[in-house]
């Protein structure tokens, strides 16, 4: 499973606080490559894709300036899904596939 997350905005859009990062789990050892699986499972990365963007928005919480904006993608096999989400996180199992996502940079 190949996860990339790019963060975004945040204060004034500086560009020094963007950042962007690839976890391919065949590359960790297998106790790490189980629990970032799981987070992605846990965030339901796959459910949210799907979702209508109208849908994601109204589940979200509600977003104001100088925020950091999560766009993940999830490739496992022939299967990819992203989606974009903005802090705070409305769903906890997302913000902890962030804070893990992150430990990685």
């Amino acid at each position: 499973m190949l996860v990339t997350l790019h963060r975004s905005g945040g204060f004034a859009a500086v560009p020094g606080l963007s950042r962007k990062l690839s976890v391919d789990t065949a590359s960790l050892p297998k106790s790490e490559a189980e629990e970032l699986e799981s987070a992605v499972r846990a965030a339901r990365i796959a459910e949210l894709a799907q979702q209508s963007e109208a849908t994601r928005s109204a589940q979200s919480a509600p977003t104001a300036g100088d925020r950091f904006v999560y766009h993940l993608s999830v490739k496992d096999g022939t299967t990819s899904h992203a989606v974009a989400v903005t802090e705070p996180f409305a769903d906890p199992a997302m913000e902890a596939l962030i804070d893990l996502l992150s430990s990685y940079s």
